[in-house]
């Protein structure tokens, strides 16, 4: 009985964990369309483009899981998404507009978000080693490694192209 109890309450905090994760993953479809559309080079913009629609495809794959384990997706915030969307938002202001410099500032804004996501999948995947849902450690390890590319892509084109751009702008 206390085991029962036990995993209930973990799978409430879970459930509690992936309403936030559902949240920020759509968030991040408005918001990296938006960045998109603020980027200077054509590579971000196409990576910030990929990123809105992986983040459609994971938000699919949330949706499998709520089904699987009967529950409804609430409506709500997610604080820490707020505060990030906030952050980027911030930045990205502060920039001029058509400079590489910009394109950093954009990488760096997203990239926030998206730490917070890669944390959030690796906790959530970690629960699920006590709770007995295969298919939705099937899924956020899909999003966990969908989410770990597209920062290691955004890294590299930060490092070869945009962040000397960024630098050659202010020498």
């Amino acid at each position: 009985m206390v085991d029962q109890l036990r995993a209930q309450g973990l799978q409430d905090f879970f459930i509690q964990c992936l309403q936030d994760l559902y949240i920020a993953e759509k968030k991040l479809i408005n918001c990296a369309a938006a960045l998109s559309i603020a980027a200077f080079t054509e590579e971000l913009q196409r990576a910030l483009i990929a990123q809105s629609e992986e983040a459609s495809l994971r938000v699919q794959r949330l949706d499998i899981i709520f089904d699987s384990m009967n529950q409804q997706v609430g409506k709500g915030n997610c604080d820490i998404i707020e505060i990030l969307s906030e952050k980027a938002a911030s930045i990205v202001k502060t920039v001029e507009t058509g400079t590489a410099l910009r394109d950093a500032a954009i990488i760096y804004a997203v990239q926030l978000i998206a730490h917070y996501k890669i944390a959030s999948y690796g906790s959530l995947i970690s629960l699920l080693a006590e709770l007995d849902y295969p298919k939705a450690k099937m899924l956020l390890k899909d999003c966990l490694a969908e989410e770990k590319a597209a920062d290691a892509y955004l890294t590299k084109i930060a490092v070869e192209f945009i962040n000397p751009a960024a630098q050659s702008e202010s020498g």
